[in-house]
């Protein structure tokens, strides 16, 4: 395999390894920058749901001692019930009564505490008290300016089951959940199933809507997104139809994740940045080295190969046509080598000095790889001297009519530097074999064959014999 292969598959490989290298971290970079975002926002849903679950314990925290009042003092019936509920009100509590699984009131408080639990055989809240058997609060209810939630609170007597009806003031409920549902950093809301706020982390009225109209509508149901660039959670609160609403900008929960992201995107730009430059600097250094090897084997003027380049060539093919011998005969019949020596460059050189003779060198190797075959290999050996190395020859007299092709395109006139000249070429023709077995004595025995064509008068073509004299 040539140096120059070499070159390009170590460049190639280069190229891949670094591209490799910078795609891979990149990749990775990428796929931990996913996982850390997607830990900050899992880390903030964790959050907002263990708030959701407090607000719920802490309103069913007082079931077991609201239970136990309920059984003991409020077994009776009839006047020693209502008696019962007149004496455990306190300036919290406005009224209390006692309810039939039904809803039928069974005592209360007052007549007006008789008139307001008439209403509530409906409400979900008492279905989900007889369905749990644990204290379950209602939705928000306004009365006379004042929004109030009820507590029902069950109680078994004699077999049966009876229901404690207690109103709350909502303002009481958000002072005792306030602390409890709170998220640093985020605002926290309780809202019922009708949208009305019970707990609010700022200034939103106790029993208004939420004023985020988008937002109230988005977290209408437990779940997660983001509205108007605030990231929210909402989550179910035990013991009520309530929701658990905890949100805060997307912008400010992301910004320690975003500060870490930058720097690592940051230390991977350098990093690419290294790994292109050493790809540059490595195909900056094989392309010079690619140069220079180049320019040490082609002549400067001209681009053709050199002498030394035309001797690996020859070489190259006389050791494949010794190996087809070997077999079974030469398969791409016999290597050749024409030396050409122009005539009549000299005059336009002194004539028109070395600016022409160089600018006709450069317009006779044109002509010469023009004239020649694709296999041909065309060399310049040195002054006005060419070296022709013919191979895949079929029979030794295809040398001779490549030479002949090679004299008519020289034959014609040249345009120099706006001058019309004309010139001529004399060549000289060896083949391997008996008397060439290598490059250098192939080359020796085609200058021979063209000393021979000079001294016979120039412009000739002569194929070498053993009979004729040593250049």
């Amino acid at each position: 395999m040539s140096s120059s292969i070499l070159r390009k598959v170590a460049l190639a490989c280069a190229v891949l390894l670094g591209f490799g290298l910078v795609a891979g971290a990149g990749f990775y970079l990428a796929h931990t920058q996913a996982g850390s975002r997607a830990s900050v926002l899992q880390a903030f849903d964790e959050r907002a749901r263990l708030a959701a679950g407090l607000t719920g314990d802490t309103l069913l925290a007082s079931d077991p001692k609201t239970r136990e009042l309920a059984t003991a003092a409020f077994a009776s019936d009839g006047d020693a019930l209502t008696e019962a509920l007149v004496s455990t009100l306190d300036a919290s509590l406005p009224w209390m009564a006692v309810i039939k699984p039904d809803g039928t009131p069974l005592g209360a408080s007052s007549d007006s505490a008789l008139s307001r639990v008439a209403k509530l055989g409906g409400d979900g809240a008492l279905d989900r008290a007889l369905r749990t058997g644990m204290i379950a609060f209602s939705d928000l209810v306004t009365e006379d300016g004042v929004s109030w939630v009820y507590a029902f609170q069950p109680y078994s007597v004699g077999g049966g089951t009876r229901i404690l009806v207690m109103p709350q003031r909502a303002t009481d409920i958000n002072i005792l959940l306030h602390s409890v549902v709170s998220v640093a950093g985020a605002k926290t809301y309780v809202v019922d199933s009708t949208g009305h706020v019970i707990v609010a982390a700022d200034a939103t009225a106790i029993g208004a809507k939420l004023p985020d109209t988008a937002l109230a509508a988005a977290a209408s149901k437990p779940g997660r997104g983001v509205v108007n660039h605030n990231q929210f959670v909402a989550g179910d609160v035990s013991g009520s139809d309530w929701l658990a609403i905890v949100v805060t900008p997307r912008a400010a929960l992301l910004a320690p994740y975003d500060r870490t992201a930058r720097s690592a995107w940051l230390i991977f730009a350098a990093f690419a940045a290294a790994v292109v430059l050493m790809m540059v600097i490595g195909a900056g250094m094989l392309t010079s080295s690619a140069r220079v090897a180049h320019a040490r084997l082609h002549d400067q003027l001209t681009g053709l190969p050199t002498r030394a380049l035309f001797l690996q060539s020859t070489e190259a093919a006389i050791g494949q046509w010794r190996r087809e011998y070997a077999t079974s005969g030469p398969a791409s019949g016999p290597v050749a080598a024409l030396f050409l020596d122009l005539d009549g460059f000299k005059p336009v050189n002194d004539t028109y000095g070395h600016a022409a003779g160089d600018a006709l060198l450069k317009a006779v190797a044109e002509r010469l790889v023009a004239a020649t075959r694709p296999e041909d290999f065309v060399s310049r050996f040195g002054g006005d001297e060419f070296l022709v190395l013919c191979r895949g020859l079929q029979t030794e007299d295809d040398a001779f009519a490549v030479a002949d092709r090679i004299q008519n395109y020289l034959n014609e006139p040249f345009e120099v530097l706006g001058q019309t000249v004309r010139i001529g070429v004399s060549i000289g023709i060896a083949t391997v074999g008996e008397y060439a077995d290598q490059a250098e004595s192939l080359i020796h025995n085609a200058d021979t064959a063209l000393y021979q064509a000079k001294n016979n008068g120039r412009g000739r073509i002569e194929r070498f014999t053993p009979d004729m004299a040593p250049a």
